[in-house]
């Protein structure tokens, strides 16, 4: 190859890539300029999120007014409003100089709204943003239970325990300051018939941090007991095949018990009774038996004891013989 024709391409060679490089750089131009200026401006309000930054330590934002958002009026081609996102282009305001105390409000400037070249801002609304910031506290407080509902027929809670007892809260001093206790959610005990175990939230403003957030509730169920009299129950003596006495015939019972078992009780005729089959002929003072249902106990007898008498049976007389034939009694 001549020396000519390569010193020649050699030349060639940076030029056919800068030319490659500047028609491309003229191309994105071009596709800009068109889509800045091709097409009709519109006018669109957006909302804009506002941001807090640099926060002072150890300070928290707690005016009730506070603006997450605003809305901003812009003007621009209807491609460039369409493709902006405003959620990623938040509205920065730095707090670093702020004072902790006191109530201000900061100017929202043109400049802080990030908008494509193309796109002015008409109007900010609200153009000033309130912020009050207050020291962060501390406190132990006790917590206090929320129930409702009421347990099943013939059974009572107990008792309801709480642990922990109490919980670490933070937030604004001026909220910290008037708080006395935290409420659990409330939790349900309708229908309950057993002891059972509850993992509960507790109830806080937004402002807030509770360290734990929950507590476990252990709900302990008891059956409700009472007491009935029973008068003048007759007794029964069993196992006894002589002539007896029984004195006085009848008692007076009290039994204790689960209320939905005592409340429907019925004792009848044979559930007081007295078992002779052990006795001899005599009298004995014996403690009358009662027939009760599981779990329902005597608790008073009037009387206590009741005299039992077997008695002998009646000799009957002996029986004259008569002779027989007519023969002479000598």
């Amino acid at each position: 190859m001549a020396p000519w024709r390569t010193t020649l391409e050699r030349l060639t060679i940076p030029f056919r890539r800068r030319l490659g490089a500047k028609i491309f750089a003229t191309v994105c131009a071009f596709v800009l300029w068109f889509f800045v200026n091709a097409g009709e401006r519109e006018t669109q309000v957006m909302p804009f999120p506002v941001e807090l930054r640099n926060l002072p330590e150890r300070s928290v934002q707690t005016n009730l007014d506070k603006v997450d958002t605003v809305a901003v009026r812009l003007n621009g081609p209807g491609p460039l409003l369409a493709s902006l996102d405003t959620k990623r282009s938040p509205i920065v305001l730095d707090l670093s100089s702020a004072e902790i105390g006191t109530d201000f409000r900061l100017k929202i400037r043109d400049e802080m709204i990030r908008v494509p070249r193309g796109v002015r801002v008409l109007d900010i609304e609200p153009s000033r943003i309130p912020i009050r910031l207050e020291r962060v506290k501390r406190k132990s407080v006790p917590v206090t239970l929320a129930p409702v509902g009421e347990p099943r027929d013939g059974y009572t809670i107990q008792s309801i325990k709480v642990s922990p007892d109490k919980v670490q809260v933070s937030g604004p001093a001026s909220l910290i300051d008037r708080l006395g206790a935290l409420e659990t959610e409330p939790f349900d005990l309708t229908d309950l018939a057993t002891s059972a175990q509850k993992t509960v939230g507790l109830v806080r403003a937004d402002q807030l941090s509770v360290k734990p957030e929950t507590v476990v509730v252990e709900i302990s169920v008891a059956v409700v007991m009472t007491t009935r009299e029973f008068k003048r129950l007759p007794v029964e003596v069993r196992n006894v095949d002589r002539p007896f006495q029984l004195r006085p015939p009848r008692v007076n019972l009290t039994v204790k018990g689960p209320q939905r078992i005592v409340q429907n009780l019925s004792l009848d005729e044979s559930a007081v009774y007295v078992d002779g089959g052990s006795y001899e002929p005599g009298e004995h003072m014996v403690e009358a038996e009662v027939a009760l249902p599981a779990g329902v106990e005597i608790v008073k007898r009037d009387p206590l004891v009741i005299r039992l008498e077997i008695l002998e049976p009646k000799s009957e007389p002996a029986k004259t013989v008569e002779p027989k034939n007519g023969a002479k009694k000598r």
